[in-house]
Order: structure tokens, then sequence, then C-alpha cells
């Protein structure tokens, strides 16, 4: 969402259609997370990993009632997790989607408005990224390189050969 922030911009499109696309990419990916919890709420409370989360959700829920699901969203990695277990949890999608739109709103408003405004420090930023991604690749195509090479030589001398000897002495 930042950069699409930068990309709105630079003009590549408008703040508002940046809003729009990137508050409904979230919506539709909580609903789908939401309904893959619903759909598979008989087999997924067999599981152990249900059964141990099952109490710190519904604390969650109990401590901040509805807008849990709104809270949820800002706490990195439980967001697609809380999707699902809303629907495991038979929170009712009528309760669940005008908060999730609201949060992912909110969220989508604030990363595009920060990439919008700070856009020329995150195309530095992204910049050294790319720089930094450049020279990962080419330190691993060198060790892997090396790697390659010392098992072809590991191999031709386990094998007692001359790689480029004479085979025809027999």
């Amino acid at each position: 969402m930042l950069l699409s922030g930068v990309l709105a911009r630079a003009g590549v499109f408008d703040f508002g259609q940046a809003l729009l696309v990137g508050t409904a990419g979230g919506f539709v990916g909580d609903s789908l997370s939401y309904f893959i919890g619903a759909r598979f709420r008989v087999r997924a409370k067999s599981l152990g990993f249900y059964e141990r989360a099952r109490p710190r959700l519904e604390r969650l829920m109990r401590k901040f009632g509805v807008l849990s699901v709104f809270i949820v969203k800002y706490v990195y990695g439980l967001r697609t997790a809380s999707a699902i277990f809303y629907g495991l949890a038979h929170f009712g999608f009528s309760r669940f989607a005008p908060l999730t739109l609201a949060s992912c709103g909110v969220w989508v408003a604030i990363l595009t408005g920060l990439g919008f405004t700070f856009a020329t420090g995150l195309e530095k930023l992204i910049g050294d990224i790319h720089r930094f991604q450049i020279i990962l690749l080419l330190a691993a195509i060198i060790l892997i390189t090396i790697y390659a090479i010392s098992r072809f030589e590991r191999r031709v001398i386990e094998e007692d050969k001359e790689f480029f000897g004479d085979d025809d002495k027999k």
C-alpha cells in the first residue's frame, strides 16, 4: 500500500483509486479468509491448533467485543488468521463485514497516505533495497558456483580420475 501511495503521487493513478482498490482488495481477502473458516468449521474444531488458539480468540473478543475485528488488523501476522478464526467462531458475517471494511479502509488510508506523503524517501529506500537485492543475488550466484565446482572437484577426486586425463590407458 505504501507503493500505491508513491504511484499515486507520481500520477500513475488517482489517490482515491488507490484507496478504493486497496480497501476492496483487503475486504475481499478478509472475507475469503472468513468464509474458509466458516466452511471448515466442523473439521477445524478437531484440530489441536484450533483448540489451543480458541481461548485466546475468545478472550480477545470478550475484552474488545466487536472492535476486536477492527483492532486485530494492526497486529502483525494476525490479520488473515483472525479472519479465519472469526469464521470458525460463528461470529456472523453481518457483524464481521462492516467492521473489516472500515478497518481495511483506515489501514489503506494510513499506508497509502504515508506512501503519498513520503514518496521521495520511499523511492530512495526502494532503490536501496533493489541494489541490496542485486548484491544478494550476485553473492548467491557466486556461492552456488563455488559449491558446484567444489562438489564436482570432490567427485573427480573420489573417483580417482584425471579430468583431462587419457582414459585409453587400461
